[in-house]
Order: structure tokens, then sequence, then C-alpha cells
């Protein structure tokens, strides 16, 4: 009789042995899970800003793509009708007088969400493919804008030092007959001027359209990524 319930003890004392290490490895699990999604809800939250941050970053260098082609339009037909003529067109020359001396221009090529993104744990698990492309856009495409910028702020106060204020035309009053008087006097240095300038767009609108296209597959790829994150 003792030995009989000896052994209904022990296999009760089992049984509940095995039941609490059921429940505990359980509890475990559920934790681990939670733990799980909690982190992937903040991973796809990070790639959300990022993505976020990469649009409003593509929107600017888009819009700036698009104000350098109306500048390089508005210029072209003045040095085009220079180069045909000898001669000073009116139209869009003050427009022209007044974007060669803009050096007020500043490009911010600094991202917090970069910053936030770089120095959390999914930086670590994120696919090299995808911090190569990320380090490349902010790292280098955006630099490069920047320094674009700066060539031009340069280049901007050079022409207004050298060639606007020594002639009278950084003046905020003056028509454009008075402009068109004086840059008559000095076509060939101005065309010269202008010339440069339109160069300097041009290359300008080169590293926009450059870094907007990195930027556009930046984003599908990092889509992508969130997409899988989801499963």
């Amino acid at each position: 009789m003792g030995k009989n319930k000896t052994g209904k003890y022990l296999k009760y004392a089992i049984g509940e042995i095995v039941l609490v290490v059921l429940g505990i490895l359980i509890a475990l699990q559920i934790n681990n899970w939670n733990n799980q999604r909690i982190e992937n809800n903040s991973d796809y939250e990070l790639i959300n800003t990022l993505i976020i941050d990469l649009k409003l970053k593509n929107e600017e260098a888009l819009s700036d793509l698009s104000y350098g082609k109306s500048m390089i339009q508005n210029t072209e037909n003045i040095i085009d009708y220079w180069s045909n003529t000898k001669k000073i067109d009116t139209l869009n020359l003050k427009y022209s007088i007044d974007k060669l001396g803009e050096d007020s221009w500043f490009y911010n090529d600094k991202s917090p969400v970069l910053d936030g993104l770089t120095s959390s744990d999914l930086w670590k698990r994120l696919p090299d493919s995808l911090i190569r492309q990320i380090d490349n856009v902010y790292r280098v495409e955006l630099v490069h804008v920047k320094t674009s910028f700066e060539k031009s702020v340069e280049y901007a106060t050079h022409c207004k030092l050298n060639f606007l204020i020594p002639n009278r035309l950084t003046s905020p009053n003056l028509n454009t007959l008075e402009v068109f008087s004086i840059v008559s006097k000095n076509d060939k240095e101005f065309i010269s001027n202008l010339e440069v300038f339109r160069g300097g767009v041009f290359r300008l609108n080169g590293t926009f359209g450059d870094t907007s296209k990195e930027i556009d597959e930046l984003i599908e790829n990092l889509n992508i990524y969130q997409s899988k994150m989801k499963k």
C-alpha cells in the first residue's frame, strides 16, 4: 500500500514539475514573441521615418532641379541672342543679373533621422546592401549636392564683387532699360559671366538628377525590406 502511494505521489510530483516547466517555457516563448513584436514594430517605424525623410529630400532635389532648368532656359535665351546678333536681349535680363549675384543659397545635408538609425540596434541587423545604399545617399550624394551649392555660392560672390558691384548692377531700383544700358557697355564680360553661371547650374542640375535617382532606388529597396518585416 505504501509503495503504491509513493509511486502515485512520485508520478504526481513529476507531472507537476513537467507542468511547471512547460508553463515556464510557454511564458518565455510568449515573452520572446512579445519582445520580438515590439522590436519589429520599432524597426518598422524607424524604416518608415527614414523613407519619409528621403521623400522630403527627394522633393527638395526635384524642386531645385526644376528651378535650375528655369534659370538655364532664361539665361540661354540671352546667350543665344548675343551669339547671333552681338546684342543684349532685354527679355529676362534683370532676372539674369539678379541670379548672377545670388549667393545666399544654402543646403543642409544633415539628418537627425540617419543619426537615430545608425545609433539603433536595427543598424546592426540591416543587410549590408541596404547599409551601403543608405551611406551612399546620405554621405556621398547629399554631400555632393551641398558641395555643388557651395561652389555656386562661391562663384556668385565672386561675380558680385568683380562684376556687379563695380558696374553698379546690385541696386534693386534699377529698371530693365538702365540695366540694359550698363550691360551693353560691358557685354562680353556679362556674357562670359553668364556662361560660367549657366555651366555651374548645369552641373548642379546633374547632381540633383543623380541624387534623386539614388534616393528613388533606396526608397524602393526600403519598401521591400519593410514589407518583409510584416510577414
